[in-house]
């Protein structure tokens, strides 16, 4: 093994990790030389389908104030938004036709699609958790609240009309 772990929990980004209130329940360090990417909303691929685009621009509308995507994130995020849309096309095919479905022979069977929509399942789950997006994992992230009031904005008004 090439400078691989040996086994263990995986390792949780520093970001991550930061959010989800530091080292309260740890004793690990936090790891070291971690590449810190800037936090911004990768671009849309295009090669992802209509219904991906749509779950790409609804989710990355509420992870930008959180900051926990980069660029780097692109692929995982991308194939969370593709394994959605077959989710939703799959989940659809089985409301038309049923979950049991009649076969060629005349013998019920389960609907084909069934299978589609589990592996869809499975594989969204696994881009959440390593985006921080299932309930699991955000319920350990911690986000600083924004200020209810702009101090700036505040100060700008005090100042124009407050003060003479």
């Amino acid at each position: 093994m090439m400078g691989g772990r040996r086994g263990g929990r995986k390792p949780i980004p520093s970001v991550i990790h930061l959010l989800q209130g530091g080292r309260k329940k740890t004793h690990r360090p936090l790891p070291q030389n971690e590449p810190l990417p800037p936090a911004i909303i990768p671009k849309c691929p295009k090669h992802l389908d209509h219904e991906a685009r749509k779950e790409w621009r609804r989710t990355a509308r509420e992870l930008e104030p959180l900051g926990m995507l980069t660029n780097l994130d692109k692929a995982i995020f991308a194939s969370y938004c593709q394994a959605w849309s077959t989710w939703v096309y799959a989940t659809e095919k089985v409301r038309e036709k049923g979950l049991v479905v009649m076969a060629s022979t005349g013998t019920p069977m389960l609907n084909p699609y069934f299978p589609i929509i589990n592996k869809a399942n499975e594989q969204m789950v696994k881009a959440l958790v390593e985006i921080g997006m299932s309930p699991s994992s955000r319920s350990r992230v911690k986000v600083n609240e924004k200020p209810k009031k702009d101090e700036a904005e505040d100060f700008l008004k005090e100042g124009i009309g407050g003060r003479n």
